[in-house]
């Protein structure tokens, strides 16, 4: 048990570390998370983000505390969200110290200018991944037309055209998709 919590502690002080962008860049690191432990599976990885979303709190810490708890227990879960946390904000004590004395130079916009499509570039691979697996029931995509699941991809759009365009409130659209997905279930 030892080492499932040191390995806990290990990937969510990295993840922490490097999830710039905010929580849901947290989602890449999960994501591969799910290749390398058995702490969960990608179709849990989708209920985690579910839950973490409708869960008060941001939603990078919500899935490291959510993550820790279904691993190991309630110190899995201290431990996950400690080292989730630490790490960005230790981070960002330097950050703030540093970027006042150098904010004009041009090799931290550089960075600054690289870091944003990076984020962009990991969070456009982790939602195709989840559309892949939420609307296509078979991530090889083996046979596409049978493993289609058209009332998954009619939810996609009916809450991103909600979201888009009504410019719905979040939680609205979360709300609407609990009960859209109960009512598309029933038939």
């Amino acid at each position: 048990m030892l080492k499932t919590y040191l390995l806990l502690f290990y990937e969510f002080l990295k993840t922490g570390l490097f999830s710039v962008g905010g929580g849901y860049a947290t989602l890449p690191f999960l994501f591969h998370m799910t290749e390398i432990y058995d702490w969960f599976t990608k179709e849990e990885l989708t209920n985690m983000i579910a839950i973490s979303n409708i869960t008060p709190g941001p939603v990078g810490i919500n899935m490291a505390t959510y993550t820790g708890y279904t691993t190991a227990g309630i110190l899995g879960s201290v431990l996950s969200t400690f080292a989730v946390v630490i790490g960005p904000f230790i981070l960002a004590l330097i950050v703030i110290y540093f970027l006042n004395k150098f904010r004009e130079a041009k090799l931290v916009k550089f960075i600054f200018k690289g870091l944003r499509p990076t984020s962009c570039a990991l969070l456009s691979f982790v939602a195709i991944q989840l559309i892949i697996q939420d609307v296509f029931n078979d991530a090889k995509l083996n046979n596409l037309i049978q493993s289609f699941n058209l009332k998954a991809f009619l939810l996609l759009i009916v809450l991103f055209v909600l979201y888009k365009y009504l410019k719905s409130n979040p939680s609205l659209i979360i709300l609407a998709g609990a009960i859209l997905g109960f009512v598309f279930n029933l038939f």
